[in-house]
């Protein structure tokens, strides 16, 4: 998984990626790095990123490619994600909702035992839930590795913390197997969760009509918005994501205020 819009002032997070077994993950890794090594393009890239793409910049720019060559890029490498067996999930949090809750809702959210309290607190926690949603749906014993960008290393230490008292406390945090960060360069399946966090990112500011949102350039929808479509065709590839607004996070504060958001292991063991 990849995080989007961590950058201050940014008005939407999003952590995004996917979720496969072995053998889509090795039929994905052949087919994306065939498309990368392609003769035909200007230069070769030692990875795919998604906002040098949309900028033309690092790589891109240092190897000259032109609109229409990273635009062809682009279109082919959602058709190798579409192709791929691999299951999209994705969480966003519109950072401005939380100033738009009372002082003592967001203490609530805030406490030690809930670790909700900030957008990059929730988002973890939603993309975590729609892990384990979609490993159960492969197996109800199923486990799962995740693997993070390791490009921001307090990032790194925010997440791995994060996890560790998810797998501690949770029902179902056992689902976590293990942990991990990996180089983009050498770990393909990043590169995808990059261009899906990138283009879930300004997903969900159009959708929430953001009025700070600037449309990119580089037409990054068409593409992104087909696959999703014919990703959903299929039960085991659907896309599963949340998006919190203000008013979803008024129902979480309520939720967590019953104590219904997520039973621990001790409440669990005892339902």
């Amino acid at each position: 998984m990849d995080p989007s819009g961590t950058h201050v002032g940014s008005p939407v997070i999003s952590i995004s990626g996917f979720v496969a077994d072995e053998p889509a993950w090795i039929q994905f890794d052949k087919a994306w790095k065939e498309v990368l090594e392609k003769n035909s393009w200007p230069s070769r890239l030692s990875r795919f990123h998604m906002v040098d793409c949309v900028n033309c910049e690092d790589e891109f720019f240092d190897g000259r490619w032109r609109f229409a060559e990273r635009l062809a890029l682009y279109g082919e490498l959602t058709d190798v994600i579409r192709s791929s067996g691999i299951r999209p999930v994705s969480s966003s949090v519109v950072v401005d909702c939380f100033n738009q809750i009372p002082l003592a809702d967001l203490e609530l959210l805030q406490r030690r035992e809930n670790r909700l309290g900030t957008p990059l607190d929730l988002v973890f926690h939603m993309i975590t839930q729609q892990i384990i949603k979609a490993a159960r749906d492969v197996s109800p014993t199923a486990t799962v590795a995740v693997i993070f960008d390791q490009d921001d290393a307090r990032r790194e230490e925010y997440f791995f913390n994060f996890a560790q008292q998810y797998m501690a406390t949770y029902h179902l945090g056992e689902i976590f197997a293990e942990c991990g960060f990996a180089d983009s360069r050498k770990v393909t399946p990043l590169q995808a969760a990059d261009l899906l966090a990138y283009g879930t990112h300004h997903l969900c500011q159009v959708n929430q009509t953001l009025p700070q949102y600037r449309r990119p350039d580089f037409p990054i929808g068409p593409a992104f918005w087909s696959m999703l479509l014919d990703l959903a065709d299929s039960p085991s590839t659907s896309p599963d994501g949340l998006l919190i607004n203000a008013d979803g996070l008024k129902e979480l504060v309520q939720k967590v205020q019953k104590k219904e958001f997520l039973p621990n292991r001790g409440e669990a063991a005892a339902g």
